[in-house]
């Protein structure tokens, strides 16, 4: 017997009919739309263009990397991806799928400070640049630890090392409670865990209060217990904050004016790639959402949204939106550095994306794509540009038609080596 009651709900809010989308380029494109805090519904359209760190162009100025052919063009990020476990590890990028960015992010993926000449070193300088908005110069260190001894905390010499990964569990932050208390299954077992450093939740190096220090002593014991023992799912678990000798692990990533030199005071969180949207102080700009959010806002975002929490990159790589041939500088972030021994030198490139938006009444609109997002990908040796425009949806769009600049500068889109003015009149 069926049931004569319906079931159904209503939608919260109208979405508008997706208008038709015509991709003129090589390069992946999405079109989806998008409802701010007032209630505005626009269509969004985002384009992603992947470059060959490998293979540079070198026609006059600096060397721009090489575009990759279509065939090995990447999709677009579809969720944020992590270097391991989600929120237990770094985030090496996040979704393309972000509704508005005000600024650009430049984010530099599985990246790592080499020491100069290939030489072993205790500590060396590293960093890069970006056009003449960034210039972040940082220090890293070999690996060291704390021991907990009769004077209180001690922290040791930095090992010599060739390699440090620019991560942010080499970072100050943590301990890194995260995995453990992921096991926790009820309120008191919760309750023995110290809170969260909110900054750089999975970072090393903080001892915070008492209850902290306790803990980080408690995980000590414990990874060398089952060591021991070889019980290697407890100490896989456990390698979040010791290391392979038990020991607390202490960060590696310094600033060059300021080196770490003590647990005991906060430190200031350095890193280049992107923060996690959870950690603060991204989270606070995503506004408030609570009770009375939930009964009179949602499913929109709060009024106090701020879209800088869809920046995800440090806010000192947070830059305007680039036009294309800012010089981008490598310095010890190579194997090799460049013949002369210095810095790494390129340039960025730019395919000037456009929309050519057709309404309903009939007129035509020309409308920039911004580069919102720079990745820099150190493991697929590549350099990768997300553009993305908004539409208002109250322009009745019958097609969004998406292309590149003429290189004539008149204004008109670029389908295959010719403008669309000879296509305006046939659609």
């Amino acid at each position: 017997m069926t049931s004569s009651i319906d079931t159904t709900v209503s939608a919260p809010f109208k979405a508008e009919p997706p208008p038709e989308v015509v991709n003129h380029t090589p390069w992946p494109s999405q079109n989806y739309q998008h409802i701010d805090p007032l209630g505005d519904l626009f269509h969004v359209v985002v384009t992603r263009v992947s470059y060959s760190m490998a293979g540079m162009d070198y026609d006059s100025g600096l060397p721009i990397p090489h575009i990759l052919p279509p065939e090995q063009q990447g999709e677009l990020i579809t969720s944020d991806q992590y270097q391991g476990d989600i929120n237990y590890t770094s985030v090496i990028q996040e979704s393309d799928f972000a509704p508005y960015k005000p600024l650009c992010d430049v984010i530099l993926a599985n990246a790592a400070a080499f020491a100069p000449q290939g030489k072993p070193a205790a500590r060396w300088l590293a960093g890069f640049r970006f056009g003449e908005h960034i210039l972040k110069k940082l220090q890293v260190t070999g690996p060291r630890h704390y021991t907990n001894g009769i004077s209180g905390w001690s922290m040791s010499e930095p090992e010599l090392a060739i390699s440090v990964p620019l991560c942010y569990e080499l970072a100050f932050g943590g301990p890194n409670i995260v995995p453990a208390r992921d096991l926790a299954h009820t309120d008191e077992e919760d309750a023995k865990f110290p809170a969260y450093y909110e900054p750089n939740p999975i970072g090393c190096g903080r001892l915070g209060g008492k209850d902290t220090k306790v803990w980080i002593e408690s995980q000590c014991r414990l990874f060398k217990q089952n060591k021991n023992q070889n019980n290697e799912k407890i100490s896989e678990l456990l390698q979040y904050v010791v290391n392979q000798q038990g020991h607390y692990r202490a960060p590696q990533i310094e600033e060059v004016e300021r080196p770490y030199k003590s647990a005991e005071h906060d430190y200031p969180i350095i890193g280049v790639g992107a923060v996690a949207r959870w950690w603060l102080p991204r989270r606070n700009y995503a506004g408030t959402h609570d009770d009375k959010w939930k009964q009179t806002q949602w499913p929109k975002s709060p009024k106090d949204h701020d879209y800088r929490y869809w920046n995800c990159a440090p806010e000192d790589q947070q830059v305007p939106y680039p036009q294309g041939g800012e010089q981008i500088s490598l310095i010890n972030l190579t194997p090799n550095p460049a013949p002369d021994g210095g810095p790494i030198h390129f340039a960025l490139p730019t395919e000037k994306l456009q929309v050519l938006v057709r309404l309903q009444a009939g007129p035509m609109l020309m409308m920039p794509m911004n580069i919102d997002t720079v990745v820099i990908d150190f493991a697929s040796g590549t350099l990768s540009t997300t553009s993305r425009i908004l539409i208002p949806t109250d322009l009745e769009v019958r097609k969004i038609e998406i292309g590149t600049a003429n290189p004539q500068g008149d204004g008109l889109l670029q389908v295959q080596g010719a403008s669309l003015a000879s296509r305006a009149n046939q659609s």
